[in-house]
């Protein structure tokens, strides 16, 4: 039977994701990959994270990507001076930078910019909305609200428009145990899966978490990478 499941915000946590996918999970070809954005920034090698999901997919491995507010920082700074002095100082572009061997975002190679700009911003199931950071529900049509989609915390959620789904996100650094406790909660309308890979100096985060759809079950990596 084919198996679902979702993982957010790797962060550039490659050895750790690579631990999750391959050890932890196993995942076949006969799976699904839902991955939820922000695959660079922070940590050690975001270059290595973007060729593991890019070698996954071309070896046919059903892998479905979304786009991240830190993908959307990266296009930003390919655009605007200012934008690209922010992202290297202010959001862990410096090691993005660092794990391609490379001083500017325009020296990145373009089959990267190009899988990063194909990015959608959310997917839309029977069961399932899932986005990397929420939506808002303020609008007629939260699906147009893409900044929403790449930014928003703290929403508050619209059960008509929902219509029995839950949804499935990250974006905000969560305590482990809150995800737990989240997760063991089937009535819960919205399940944050980002456990703080890159935080390790914070109590209870330092992890990269994956949820079976079909088992309802959580998997839990503790971060190998070397955060800088």
């Amino acid at each position: 039977m084919s198996r679902k499941f979702v993982i957010t915000d790797i962060h550039g946590c490659a050895s750790t994701f690579k631990k999750l996918v391959k050890e932890k999970i196993k995942l076949s070809k006969n799976d699904e990959l839902f991955l939820l954005g922000d695959y660079i920034d922070r940590g050690p090698d975001s270059k290595g994270v973007l060729d593991f999901i890019i070698e996954l997919q071309r070896d046919n491995y059903r892998v479905k990507c979304l786009r991240g507010n830190h993908e959307e920082f990266l296009l930003y700074a390919l655009r605007d001076e200012r934008e690209f002095y922010h992202w290297k100082t202010r959001n862990g572009g410096a090691t993005t930078l660092r794990s391609f061997g490379v001083s500017t975002v325009q020296d990145i190679p373009v089959q990267y910019i190009n899988f990063i700009q194909q990015l959608p911003y959310y997917f839309e199931t029977e069961e399932y909305l899932m986005v990397h950071a929420g939506f808002n529900f303020e609008v007629d049509d939260p699906f147009e609200d893409k900044q929403a989609m790449l930014m928003i915390r703290n929403f508050k959620i619209d059960t008509d428009f929902l219509n029995g789904r839950k949804i499935l996100h990250g974006h905000t650094p969560t305590q482990l145990s809150q995800i737990i406790t989240n997760v063991e909660n089937r009535d819960a309308l919205e399940i944050n899966l980002d456990a703080g890979c890159v935080y390790d100096s914070v109590p209870d985060m330092n992890y990269l978490v994956a949820l079976e759809l079909n088992k309802w079950k959580l998997y839990v990596e503790n971060c190998i990478d070397e955060i800088p």
